[in-house]
C-alpha cells in the first residue's frame, strides 16, 4: 500500500477554497463529480504523454537535419551529391547521442511537469533474484510468441496485397563502430526505454488502475517503434516486462528483461550472414523451442512458490477501464501522435 500513498501525495490537488454568503456562512461554490476529476486527470495524462511523444518524434526530425548541416559545415567533403559520408564511428556515435537526447528529454519533461517523486518514477529497487530469472525465462517464451504474432500480421496484410518491413542497420565493419552498434541495440535501449515506457509513463499511470497502466505503457511503446513489425511483438513484450515491474516493483528487472531479448537479437542479427538458409531456420527453430521450455518451467515454478503471482492491485478508480482507455486515447495530444507515429510507418509498408 506504500505506493499507493506515494501515488496520491503526488497527484492530490489542493482543496478549492471556500467561499462566504450572507445568510449560508462558508461553502463550496462547486465540487467537481468524483467521475469527472478522474476524466480530466487521465486526459491530462494523455496530453502530457502524447506531447512528449511528439516532442520526442520533433526533436529526432530536427537532430538529423543539424546533423547534417553541422557534418556538411565541418567536414566539407563529406557531402556528395547531396548525400552524407562520414566514417562509421562517427555515424553511430551520432545515432547513440541523438537516441538518449530525443527520448529522455520530452518525457523528463513531462515527469517534471506532473511533478512525480523521482522514487516513483524510478523504483530502482533489490528485486528478488527467483522472480527475476523467472522474469527473464518467461519473457523469452513471449518473445517467441509475440515473433509469431508478428508473423501472422504479415501473413494477413500480405493477403490483401501489403507488405511490410522495418529499418535495417549495416552491421560495422570497424571495432569502434561496431562497439557503439552493439551499446546502442542493447544496453540503452534496456535502460532508457525502461526508464521512459516502465518507469515515467507506466509509474505515473498507475494511480488510475494497474491494469490500466500496463495496457496503455505497453500499448505506446509498441506504437512508437515506429514501424508495423516491431509494434506487436514490443507491445506483447511490454506486457511481460511491466507486470514484472509490478510484482518486483524494481525497474532493474525491466532493464535486465530487455537487455537479455535485444541481446539475443543482435546476436541473431550479427551471425545470420554467416549462415546458410537451413542452419539459420534449424537455430532459429532450435532457439524457439528452449525459450518456450525454459518459460514453462518458470512459470510453473514462479506459480507454485507465489499463489498470487498474477493477481493485481484492486484499482481505486471510478470510471470503467473502458471508459478510461477511452478518454486517455482520445485526449487531442495523444490523437496527434498517434496519427504522426502512424506517418511515420507508412515509409516501411509497401504494396506487393
Amino acid at each position: 500500500m506504500a505506493f499507493y500513498d506515494e501515488q496520491n501525495r503526488f497527484q492530490n490537488e489542493p482543496p478549492r477554497e471556500t467561499v462566504y454568503h450572507t445568510g449560508n456562512g462558508f461553502y463550496n461554490p462547486y465540487v467537481e463529480p468524483l467521475w469527472k476529476k478522474e476524466r480530466r486527470k487521465i486526459r491530462g495524462s494523455g496530453n502530457g504523454i502524447g506531447l512528449a511523444s511528439i516532442g520526442y518524434i520533433a526533436l529526432a526530425l530536427l537532430l538529423g537535419t543539424v546533423y547534417s548541416i553541422i557534418i556538411a559545415f565541418i567536414f566539407p567533403a563529406s557531402s556528395i551529391h547531396g548525400e552524407i559520408y562520414v566514417t562509421e564511428t562517427v555515424e553511430w556515435l551520432f545515432n547513440l547521442f541523438s537516441y538518449i537526447f530525443t527520448l529522455l528529454i520530452p518525457f523528463l519533461i513531462y515527469a517534471l511537469c506532473i511533478k512525480i517523486p523521482a522514487k516513483v518514477a524510478f523504483p530502482f529497487r533489490r528485486a528478488k533474484f527467483d522472480l527475476t530469472l523467472g522474469g527473464i525465462f518467461i519473457s523469452l517464451g513471449v518473445g517467441v510468441i509475440a515473433s509469431y504474432a508478428t508473423s501472422g500480421l504479415q501473413i494477413v496484410l500480405e493477403f490483401f496485397g501489403i507488405g511490410i518491413t522495418m529499418p535495417e542497420y549495416e552491421i560495422p565493419e570497424t571495432l569502434p563502430a561496431f562497439i557503439i552498434y552493439c551499446l546502442s541495440l542493447t544496453v540503452l535501449p534496456a535502460f532508457i526505454e525502461e526508464i521512459i515506457f516502465r518507469g515515467i509513463v507506466m509509474q505515473s499511470l498507475r494511480r488510475f488502475g494497474d491494469i490500466f497502466a500496463l495496457v496503455a505503457s505497453s500499448l505506446i511503446f509498441g506504437i512508437f517503434h515506429l514501424n508495423l513489425i516491431q509494434m506487436p511483438y514490443a507491445f506483447i513484450l511490454g506486457l511481460c516486462i511491466g507486470y514484472f515491474v509490478m510484482r518486483t516493483g524494481s525497474l532493474w528487472v525491466a532493464v535486465i528483461i530487455h537487455l537479455v531479448n535485444n541481446s539475443v537479437a543482435v546476436v541473431f542479427e550479427v551471425l545470420s550472414p554467416q549462415m546458410s538458409d537451413e542452419v539459420w531456420y534449424i537455430s532459429n527453430l532450435g532457439y524457439n523451442l528452449v525459450c518456450i521450455i525454459l518459460s514453462v518451467i518458470a512459470f510453473i515454478a514462479i506459480l507454485m512458490k507465489y499463489k498470487d503471482m498474477f493477481r493485481f492491485e484492486p484499482s481505486r478508480t471510478i470510471l470503467s477501464p473502458g471508459k478510461k482507455a477511452l478518454y486517455f486515447i482520445t485526449s487531442p495530444a495523444m490523437i496527434i501522435a498517434v496519427i504522426i507515429a502512424f506517418l511515420m510507418t507508412l515509409p516501411y509498408v509497401y504494396i506487393m
